[in-house]
């Protein structure tokens, strides 16, 4: 039996948690935070937990995620990508692709 062990660090991974009579106090600090630092804020009401202030961006990914894994077209093409490359097959090159060879573009220095 194989047993994988994860560690995590849970005073880094932990959100704030605030009740939503102080969150209403201080909202645009919050907003700041989860805005400039990627804080995350779970908000209760009456002592439970009632939503999550997150940064604009992670919403995003967050929701890009869950609609790629409730999408069972392309989860099914995954699955069939992964056991593809799992049998040791081959995909297609950039030129395959393309009909010209990879060029990585030059990154642009900025000031």
């Amino acid at each position: 039996m194989t047993r994988i062990v994860v560690i995590i660090d849970y005073e880094a991974a932990m959100a704030k948690t605030l009740s939503l009579s102080e969150v209403k106090t201080r909202l645009p600090e919050l907003v700041a935070g989860v805005q400039e630092r990627e804080e995350e804020v779970v908000v209760t009401k009456n002592g439970r937990p009632a939503a999550i202030l997150i940064n604009i961006d992670e919403y995003a990914r967050l929701k890009g995620t869950l609609d790629m894994l409730s999408n069972p077209v392309l989860m099914k093409q995954i699955g069939k990508s992964r056991a593809f490359y799992k049998a040791g097959k081959k995909g297609l090159s950039f030129d395959d692709v393309f009909g010209e060879p990879f060029t990585p573009v030059k990154k642009r220095r900025t000031a």
